[in-house]
């Protein structure tokens, strides 16, 4: 009941006016909770309560963190993407590039190229070493092109530059990207 009750408050007209006051941390550990929800329709409720209220998304950058990489669903993903880069936690972005490189994580289909866009949205300068890194050697194409436009994102000339000297294809990704 509880679980049916969340998923309706939040995903209801104006739930996001109501969450943008903030929310009690009993609010929040219940939304970190519904992160772990066997239901796919609950912990994507949960993440976009997480982005309609940044404050309470900066009290969960880890569980959110956590959950992207496990989700394996494309709206999940999307809403735990929004729930994060509207938490702009410092660490996240290296805390995913490690997630990353470790063979012990076991990533959701389509969830390494939304982590990309979430290192992307963030702009860490000091991130465009390993992005580049990811364009040139990343097996997955999704991956490549979304480290392709996290560069672009992040932009700037250090970030142009490294990556144009691999080939014309990832140059051009660059040079499109937002």
């Amino acid at each position: 009941m509880k679980k049916l009750l969340l998923f309706g408050a939040c995903l209801g007209f104006g739930a996001a006016q109501a969450l943008a006051s903030g929310l009690p941390k009993q609010s929040v550990q219940a939304l970190m909770k519904a992160l772990q929800d066997s239901a796919v329709e609950v912990r994507t409720a949960a993440a976009q309560a997480f982005a309609a209220v940044p404050d309470a998304a900066e009290q969960a950058v880890k569980p959110l963190e956590a959950a992207l990489v496990s989700s394996a669903d494309t709206n999940e993903q999307e809403a735990l993407a929004k729930a994060l880069i509207a938490a702009d936690d410092s660490g996240t972005p290296k805390r995913l590039c490690d997630s990353l490189v470790n063979p012990q994580f076991t990533w959701g289909n389509g969830a390494k190229a939304k982590a990309m866009e979430v290192i992307g949205k963030i702009g860490q300068k000091k991130m465009v070493k390993w992005l580049t890194d990811i364009v040139a050697g990343e097996q997955e194409p999704a991956v490549r092109a979304a480290a392709a436009r996290a560069l672009g994102e992040i932009g700037g000339v250090g970030a142009y530059q490294p990556a144009k000297k691999y080939d014309k294809v990832q140059e051009v990704y660059v040079i499109n990207a937002k």
